[in-house]
């Protein structure tokens, strides 16, 4: 990945456009992504918030970025954030490109002598362990949005249409199958469909056999 480095409090970090970019996904789809899974983001752990002076110094010396210009809030990610992003996402796109900023950029500035070793503590590690836990947790909540509502709903279209030539049956098609992912998922509507469970679901379409008849 060809990247402008950009550190910040010893890290490196990425903007919201260079993550947008690396993830194929538009940057206001990206924030309102982390909008609506907020509760689970800690400032200065996953994300620096520039405002004021500190944006006004981070634009001045990026004047020929464009998508800084218009900015009254600028979003850094840390490594950490850039993983709940793609976490949060669940694609394969952001899982990939998520590998490749850990091998070539993030973990670039971490140099050997920069390393040290931290004592082992217990109840510290019990800790982080339970609140990962917490946030995949919560994770497991967050239903599809409106883009991936959309998208499941033209795999059912072509499903039906694949399976179902006569268009006054394909009602039939279509109640049958929307009934049977509110089932195998115990949703009341293809909406409430948990977003890590949406490759799933799309699968689950694609290899429906159609109405059983006896």
């Amino acid at each position: 990945m060809d990247l402008q480095v950009i550190e910040r409090e010893g890290q490196r970090v990425l903007t919201t456009a260079q993550v947008a970019t690396a993830y194929e996904i538009e940057s206001k789809s990206l924030m309102r992504n982390f909008q609506r899974n907020k509760e689970h983001f800690s400032e200065g752990v996953h994300f620096m918030a520039l405002t004021g002076d500190a944006l006004k110094q981070f634009k001045g010396e990026r004047q020929n970025d464009v998508n800084l210009k218009f900015a009254s809030v600028l979003y850094l990610w840390t490594e950490q954030g850039a993983f709940m992003l793609a976490k949060s996402l669940s694609s394969d796109k952001a899982w990939a490109a998520y590998s490749l900023l850990t091998s070539q950029y993030y973990k670039l500035s971490k140099q050997p002598s920069e390393v040290q070793a931290l004592p082992y503590d217990p109840e510290r590690f019990l800790a982080l362990e339970h609140r990962v836990r917490e946030i995949e947790a919560q994770l497991q909540l967050v239903t599809i949005h409106s883009g991936e509502q959309k998208r499941l709903q033209r795999a059912i279209s072509e499903r039906v249409y694949e399976l179902c030539d006569a268009k006054a049956r394909r009602p039939a098609y279509f109640s049958e199958l929307y009934r049977a992912i509110k089932k195998r998922y115990h949703v009341d509507s293809y909406r409430d469909v948990p977003q890590c469970q949406l490759q799933d679901t799309l699968l689950f379409v694609q290899n429906w056999g159609g109405i059983q008849t006896t």
